[in-house]
């Protein structure tokens, strides 16, 4: 038989109402012994009161008889006649409140003394003078009359301790049952409420428990119930429901592994910019868990944009403006705070009557395409390397052919001339001029090779090179120019020597050329990361923003600078202004471990 719960419920609540009724019957019962009992004792008690009563009486006439014997004049006759009336009251009452369960001899006997007194009494009345006959038989019967009293208060008073003990046993049982029936009707209660209780979280917390494992993704589980009632067919409705969503959702699960599967990052927002879906490749790019992304806001993700202004305007217009921001967004910070190149677009999320739901965001991943453009720039930084040590080398070449070649010829045909004119006197005129022509071949070849490349560079290292620049140029112009160098103990990579001189090189020709300067100073130092060399002189200046506009003037040796520069990943600013010179600041970036040398004295 399958019991409802409204069944069990009614048969829970009818035994409960069963045990309260047996309680209250057993109490009823217990009421009624006590109630007799204490009928009893107040009956006893009547008794009592009436027999004391009646001894009281016989007390006062016992004095009153005793005074009589002493001074019968001074007593009244009407006071004796008084008490006996009074005594004669009390014992006509005590033979109304004395039970059945007494003794009545004692209350004959008394009745039958109480006639002899009143007897007596009427003759003392009588009698001009007492006589102490009849008062000695009043006090005899008095007497008698308190010792039967006495008898008859014994016996209630008995018979009170008696009732009493019955009446405590009686309370004492009936505190005892009441007790009893009631921890029983308690422990029952506890226990089927337990049980009860049980019975009806058990199904609840199945239910419960599977919902909650199916909402992490065991979608094929199913509730499993063993109740018979209700429970049982609130299960079957649940799993029927799960069936229904498993056939229902399978095109939603269908979607959502396309979108998770999509390669750029797909963060779906509300009208409220807070985040209601992502899928994998957003997780992966952003480096959050879904649930710390879900129901947060947007700017989690972009919280470097400015939005100022925007809250104020309209719920559709802040979407649409928010919108171009996000488009405009060029880097991500993920999670772990690392800076990710992305391409961004966002578009409005409408749903099938036109009204706006929130904004779509997809984000690609630039890193590898970043990546792959700089490893273009890194060759191409290469290939400039390259060219330009091929040059450097043509050149070494050159001047090497020029200087060990053309110098030793030119040299031997001085010789010779010399001794041409050590000897015949003809042409001296001639011989003079070719002399003077040599002169000129081997000075101009020496200049040649110098320019080309200049072998103090090679022999003593960059800072000889540098200072025997500027000692050249001092010569050429009325420009003084200064170097200084600072934490140059070791000599540099060659290649970047060269650069540097050459950078030196094409900026004295500058300011040979254009600045109209009086004084220079080239200054080279360096850091743990760094390489700086600061120019500076105090030329006539030209506005850096015209720069690409005086190609012709200034921008070929500038654009040399900078190229060079850039070759080995560095940084090129001009600070200028008409009239108050120019300031050239290259940054190289140079670990300061990087040794390749020492360097030797050189006296130029």
């Amino acid at each position: 038989m399958n019991l409802t719960l409204r069944k069990k419920l009614t048969i829970g609540v009818m035994i409960v109402l069963l045990q309260i009724l047996m309680i209250i019957v057993g109490v009823q019962m217990i009421t009624r012994s006590f109630k007799k009992t204490t009928e009893k004792l107040i009956v006893e008690y009547h008794e009592l009161h009436a027999l004391q009563e009646f001894k009281m009486s016989m007390g006062k006439l016992l004095v009153m008889v005793n005074g009589l014997s002493y001074n019968y004049n001074t007593i009244q006759k009407s006071e004796l006649n008084y008490i006996t009336v009074e005594s004669r009251a009390n014992l006509e009452k005590c033979k109304q409140v004395l039970t059945r369960f007494h003794n009545y001899d004692f209350v004959s006997e008394l009745e039958t003394m109480m006639s002899r007194l009143e007897n007596s009494v009427k003759k003392l009345e009588q009698s001009d003078a007492g006589e102490k006959v009849l008062i000695n038989n009043v006090i005899s019967e008095i007497n008698n009359s308190i010792i039967k009293s006495d008898l008859l208060i014994d016996e209630t008073k008995f018979e009170i301790n008696i009732y009493e003990q019955k009446s405590k046993t009686a309370i004492l049982h009936g505190s005892f049952t009441i007790i009893s029936f009631g921890l029983i009707l308690m422990a029952l209660l506890l226990i089927g409420g337990l049980v009860f209780v049980r019975n009806l979280t058990k199904p609840i917390g199945a239910l419960v428990e599977t919902s909650r494992r199916i909402s992490s993704g065991e979608k094929s589980l199913r509730v499993q119930v063993d109740s018979k009632d209700e429970f049982l067919v609130l299960a079957d409705s649940f799993n029927e429901m799960l069936d229904t969503l498993d056939r229902t959702t399978v095109s939603e699960e269908y979607l959502k592994s396309i979108v998770d599967n999509l390669f750029g990052a797909l963060v779906v927002v509300d009208k409220k910019c807070i985040i209601r879906s992502v899928n994998k490749s957003a997780l992966d790019l952003f480096g959050y868990s879904q649930a710390e992304l879900i129901n947060k806001h947007i700017s989690l993700l972009f919280g470097g944009i400015n939005t100022d202004g925007l809250e104020t305007q309209p719920e559709e217009i802040f979407l649409e403006n928010y919108a171009k921001i996000l488009r405009g967004q060029t880097e991500i910070v993920r999670k772990n705070e690392n800076t990710v190149p992305v391409l961004t677009t966002c578009t409005i999320l409408k749903n099938k009557h036109n009204e706006t739901e929130g904004l779509i965001i997809v984000g690609h991943d630039l890193t590898e395409r970043k990546a792959h453009a700089d490893e273009i720039e890194r060759i191409r930084n290469e290939r400039l390397i390259a060219i330009n040590e091929a040059q450097e080398e043509e050149r070494m070449r050159i001047a090497t052919d020029i200087h060990d070649g053309l110098g030793q010829m030119l040299t031997s045909i001085y010789y010779s001339l010399q001794e041409l004119r050590h000897g015949e006197k003809v042409e001296e005129t001639l011989v003079q001029k070719i002399q003077k022509q040599i002169d000129s071949v081997i000075l101009e070849a020496k200049n040649i090779a110098y320019n080309l490349i200049p072998i103090v560079l090679k022999d003593f290292g960059l800072l000889a090179a540098i200072q025997n620049l500027m000692d050249k140029a001092n010569h050429l112009k009325e420009i003084t120019f200064r170097f200084n160098s600072y934490d140059f103990s070791d000599r540099l990579e060659p290649k970047l020597e060269k650069a540097i001189y050459r950078i030196c090189q094409e900026s004295v020709n500058n300011i040979i050329k254009h600045s109209k300067a009086k004084n220079a100073s080239f200054q080279l130092f360096r850091t743990d990361e760094l390489i700086v060399l600061n120019i500076e002189d105090d030329g006539i200046g030209f506005e850096t923003g015209f720069l690409d506009l005086q190609v012709s003037k200034l921008g070929i040796g500038l654009i040399s600078i900078r190229e060079r520069v850039t070759a080995f990943n560095g940084t090129f600013t001009i600070d200028s202004q008409v009239d108050r010179g120019t300031e050239l600041i290259v940054e190289i970036p140079y670990k300061k471990n990087n040794i390749y040398g020492t360097y030797q004295s050189f006296n130029s």
